[in-house]
């Protein structure tokens, strides 16, 4: 090697160096505030989302409680008429048997007419 190569070889390096230090330097700069920025997103994000599905899960728990209330208030209500039902449809017995019918004769002597 002649002086000529090693004197371009010690200036091709530092050359090299002062080019690609701050490039790489600016490249792992912009990944990190990339990355900050990723990051704080996602947690302001997944904590308004948090928020909304804790909304709508207590909202979701009144709906089944009301629900359930008034499932209970039609079943209740359901069984009254039925039980009004089968009682109107009960035969009803007179006390009079049908051989003792009143007659007009009866009618008259009761004092009904």
């Amino acid at each position: 090697m002649t002086g000529a190569e090693v004197i371009a070889i010690v200036l091709t390096v530092p050359v090299i160096g002062a080019v690609t230090i701050p490039l790489a330097a600016m490249m792992m700069h912009h990944r990190r505030k990339m990355e900050e920025l990723r990051i704080k997103n996602s947690h302001v994000v997944a904590a308004d989302i948090q928020a909304e599905f804790d909304k709508l899960r207590a909202e979701i728990r009144d709906l089944r409680d009301v629900s359930m209330q008034y499932d209970l208030s039609f079943d209740t209500a359901l069984q009254q008429v039925e039980h009004r039902l089968v009682n109107l449809e009960k035969p009803h017995h007179t006390p009079m048997q049908h051989s003792q019918e009143p007659t007009q004769e009866s009618v008259y002597r009761s004092g009904t007419l």
